[in-house]
C-alpha cells in the first residue's frame, strides 16, 4: 500500500511511499480518494488544478489541501487522477470524480512534521492533515 494513516488528536497523518517523487503525489491522491471518495453520485465532474510552489514538500501539502478543498466546495468525490505534471515550480493536474457529498473531514494540510525525500530505493513523505 502506498500510504498509511496515523491518527492524532485533531490531526490525521499520512505516510506516503513510492518509487518516485511523482509517485508520492499519486499516492497522496489515492489516500485522499480513500478518505473523501465514498459518497459519489452519478454525475461526473472534472477539476483542473494548478499550484505554484518550488518547495516539493510544501507542494505536496498544498496538493492534498487542494484536493480536500475541491471535495468540500465542489462536492467532487475523487475517483481518478487523469493527469499529473510536476513542474520545477509547481504542478498541473486533472482530477475526475462524481458529484456527491464527500465528508468534510479535512480542514487543510499543515506544514507540521512535513517531510519529503529519497529513502532507500524510493521516496517517502509525511503530511499532517488538520481534521
Amino acid at each position: 500500500m502506498p500510504f498509511r494513516w496515523v491518527e492524532h488528536t485533531g490531526e490525521l497523518e499520512v505516510e506516503l511511499e513510492a518509487w518516485s517523487e511523482r509517485g508520492l503525489f499519486e499516492a497522496g491522491f489515492e489516500a485522499l480518494r480513500e478518505l473523501l471518495g465514498e459518497d459519489g453520485g452519478h454525475e461526473r465532474l472534472e477539476a483542473s488544478v494548478e499550484l505554484a510552489n518550488g518547495d516539493r514538500a510544501a507542494l505536496l501539502a498544498d496538493w492534498l489541501g487542494e484536493l480536500a478543498f475541491i471535495a468540500e466546495t465542489r462536492g467532487l468525490a475523487p475517483e481518478r487522477l487523469m493527469a499529473l505534471e510536476l513542474l520545477d515550480d509547481g504542478l498541473r493536474a486533472t482530477v475526475e470524480g462524481r458529484k456527491g457529498d464527500p465528508p468534510h473531514l479535512v480542514k487543510g494540510a499543515t506544514y507540521h512534521r512535513l517531510r519529503l525525500g529519497p529513502s532507500g530505493s524510493g521516496w517517502r513523505a509525511t503530511v499532517v492533515l488538520d481534521v
